[in-house]
Formats: structure tokens, C-alpha cells, sequence
């Protein structure tokens, strides 16, 4: 695993941008590999401004016919429902880029049994991301792992069914061994709402109890100026 990285960037439309290059950049390294790219996206209004600046300066440039598309987490809701994760990918990015619809694998959210729906989910996944997108909370959530979850000793299921503190409540996750696996991480983070959480992500006395974020600190963090204001210079 390469070095991590903590990249600091001037505002939320910098971010966006940077975060569609390394995106491309990596989807195209992935392709010329392997031969494919499994790419893994995060929910979140930080996540949506890039995966729009992905679809205009790069949509014609990755090759988007060897890309695989999975998701990080989901609510437990209909595809089409405003709160939607893959409803928000699809909207932004999906719908915008030559990527066949076969190559998209959404969470089944809206099954009534959300254990067989992780299950089986988890049973389609590769054996690693090539880039796993996440974001972060003000509470220090990633993904739908929040503070106090019983999923956050998870260590060997991929994906699981959680109840978490916000609405809507129900909804299915990765898990820390997805995370580990993941060959490539970029944690996206803006806005002074979200400073004190990064801090706290990143402090060497973390635990994941109180800071899910805090499993993904020795991985790449793209930050905005707001967003990383309480890092010890």
C-alpha cells in the first residue's frame, strides 16, 4: 500500500475537481492493469460535486466499458426514493457516461430481508476496490458505520444490515475488512462542519468507536481549507 496522503485544496469546487482527476486517473491505471476497474461510491453531497465534475472533464475519457461501479453503503430505500445513494450516483454520473447498465451493482435497499440483501451483495463483490470512495460526518461516521455500531468489529462479513441514528435509519454498509481489501482509498471531506470530525479521525488516539472515520487514517484524504482547519499544522 502506497504512503497516505492528506491533500488540502482552496474550496468545495477545487475539491470536486481534483477528486474527478484522481478518480479518471486511477479508473484509467486500473483498466491498463488489469484489464478492468472496480470503483466503490460514497453517498453525500461532496461525493455528488465530483462525480458531476467526473462526468464533464472525463466522460469520454475513461473507459468506462471496463469499469464496474459498486457502492460504499445505502439506505434502505427504493432506487428512485430522493434519499437514494445509487438514485444521487446515478443522477450525477451514472446516467451521464457510456457505462453499461450491467456494470452498475446498486445495493438492493429496498428488500424486505436486509440481512439475504448484504449477503448477497457481499457474495458479488471482487476481491478488492481498485478506489473506494468515502465520505465523513460531522459525527465521524464513514459509510454507514457509526459511533457505538456493533459493525465496526465486523471482521469478516463485507457488508451488513445497520440501524443507524439517522433517518433513514435502516441500511446496508461495507465493513472495515471491505476497507482493508480496498487497494486504493480517497476520503472526501468539505466544509467547516465536517473540521472537527477529520481532527478527530486523524488524531493518533483515535478509536473506531467514537470515530469510524478513523479506520481509513492511514489512507488518502482530500480535504478543503474548511475541512481541514483543526489539523495541528
Amino acid at each position: 500500500m502506497a504512503n497516505a496522503t492528506r491533500t488540502i485544496v482552496a474550496d468545495a469546487d477545487a475539491l470536486a475537481r481534483e477528486a474527478a482527476d484522481r478518480i479518471a486517473a486511477a479508473l484509467e491505471a486500473s483498466v491498463a492493469a488489469r484489464g478492468r476497474a472496480h470503483l466503490a461510491l460514497a453517498g453525500g453531497s461532496t461525493p455528488r460535486r465530483a462525480y458531476e465534475q467526473l462526468a464533464a472533464l472525463h466522460g469520454a475519457r475513461v473507459p468506462w466499458g471496463q469499469v464496474e461501479i459498486w457502492f460504499g453503503d445505502e439506505r434502505c430505500v427504493p432506487p428512485d426514493h430522493p434519499d437514494s445513494n445509487y438514485g444521487m450516483a446515478h443522477a450525477a454520473l451514472l446516467s451521464r457516461v457510456a457505462l453499461p447498465p450491467a456494470q452498475v451493482h446498486r445495493m438492493a435497499g429496498e428488500r424486505e430481508d436486509r440481512e439475504a440483501a448484504a449477503a448477497e451483495y457481499a457474495a458479488a463483490l471482487p476481491s478488492a476496490f481498485d478506489l473506494l470512495l468515502l465520505g465523513l460526518g460531522p459525527d465521524g461516521h464513514t459509510a454507514s458505520l457509526f459511533p457505538g455500531s456493533p459493525a465496526l468489529g465486523e471482521a469478516e462479513r463485507r457488508v451488513v444490515a445497520v440501524v443507524g441514528p439517522k433517518p433513514p435509519p435502516h441500511r446496508l454498509t461495507l465493513t472495515p475488512p471491505a476497507f482493508a481489501a480496498a487497494r486504493a482509498v480517497l476520503v472526501l471531506a468539505c466544509g467547516s462542519d465536517k473540521a472537527s470530525a477529520v481532527a478527530r479521525s486523524l488524531a493518533r488516539d483515535a478509536t473506531p468507536e467514537a470515530t469510524p472515520a478513523c479506520l481509513l487514517a492511514e489512507r488518502d484524504w482530500l480535504l478543503d481549507r474548511a475541512a481541514a482547519a483543526d489539523l495541528d499544522s
